[in-house]
């Protein structure tokens, strides 16, 4: 999925957003800087786009992990969360895989990179889901070997540790590799961010952890390793979490590919035929719906 000229702008947003934190900088240059970075940008995905420019960013302020102290209050909020909701309730296998799923789903309100702005405090729990593609991915986790979860930001973790947690729980034999960025961008999940952290350390019982070795704020596939691409393409399963995996993989059509996010932009929310605000968890298939959705796009 390219990047619009609405995405151009939203990334120009983030990074005003973001100056706010660094108040002693020349905010002019560095917004100057950011114009004519985005100005230079081929037709890509907005993760791509976004990479030069916080790049870039990291570098003038000589801060390598902007939201570092950010990303540490998402772990810490999404653990207390976690905590006070309990975990589901369901023993069923069927519906206890629903409910872990959708747990795991609310972790996505957690994005300072998004356009609208981010409450804990205002987040509705029964948020609902535009489309639950749930019957394809109980059939294909049956049966399942493997599975690839690419992370998105940090304080997810915590909700994606209760689903792999309880993917374990009914499938004792799966192998479940969890893949982190690979370098502090925006407040994305890094290594570093869960093998540094406490509050993170559980999620080590129940898979293997790894970098992707893919900088971008969402998983590009051809920017990732040879070996990275190869269990990528071997996995029985995959699970994408995030609206930035979404937009770098949902050319990548393949029926073992789920992604699970929230839909937080315009641009999002336009290409799929869906309003802001509502959950998806989407096997990434070609058909009809997503052709003429397709056709929208600028």
């Amino acid at each position: 999925m390219n990047a619009t000229k609405e995405c151009q702008a939203c990334i120009f947003q983030q990074i005003q957003n973001t100056l706010k934190l660094f108040p002693q900088e020349n905010h002019e240059e560095i917004l100057e800087q950011t114009k004519n970075l985005l100005c230079t940008q081929k037709k890509s995905p907005p993760p791509k786009i976004a990479l030069p420019i916080y790049e870039n960013l990291a570098k003038l302020t000589n801060t390598p992990d902007i939201y570092q102290s950010i990303k540490k209050a998402c772990i810490q909020k999404a653990h207390q969360m976690l905590q006070e909701l309990g975990t589901p309730s369901q023993e069923e296998p069927r519906s206890l895989l629903k409910e872990s799923i959708k747990i795991a789903a609310l972790g996505n309100v957690i994005d300072y990179g998004a356009q609208a702005k981010f409450s804990w405090e205002k987040m509705d729990l029964a948020l609902s889901f535009a489309r639950f593609d749930f019957e394809p991915f109980w059939e294909k986790i049956s049966r399942a070997s493997t599975l690839l979860y690419l992370a998105d930001n940090a304080g997810e973790n915590i909700f994606d540790t209760l689903l792999i947690k309880n993917l374990k729980t009914l499938y004792p034999d799966l192998n479940i590799l969890y893949l982190t960025r690979h370098a502090p961008i925006i407040n994305d999940l890094t290594l570093e961010d869960i093998t540094q952290n406490p509050l993170c350390t559980d999620l080590l019982k129940y898979c293997t952890i790894a970098s992707s070795h893919v900088c971008t704020p969402g998983f590009i596939y051809e920017d990732a390793t040879k070996e990275i691409q190869e269990i990528f393409d071997r996995a029985d399963l995959i699970i994408a979490k995030g609206m930035g995996n979404f937009e770098c993989l949902e050319s990548h059509k393949k029926d073992t590919l789920f992604f699970l996010f929230k839909i937080k932009c315009q641009v999002v929310a336009n290409f799929l035929s869906l309003p802001i605000g509502k959950m998806i968890f989407k096997q990434n298939i070609s058909s009809p719906y997503l052709e003429k959705s397709t056709k929208k796009l600028p």
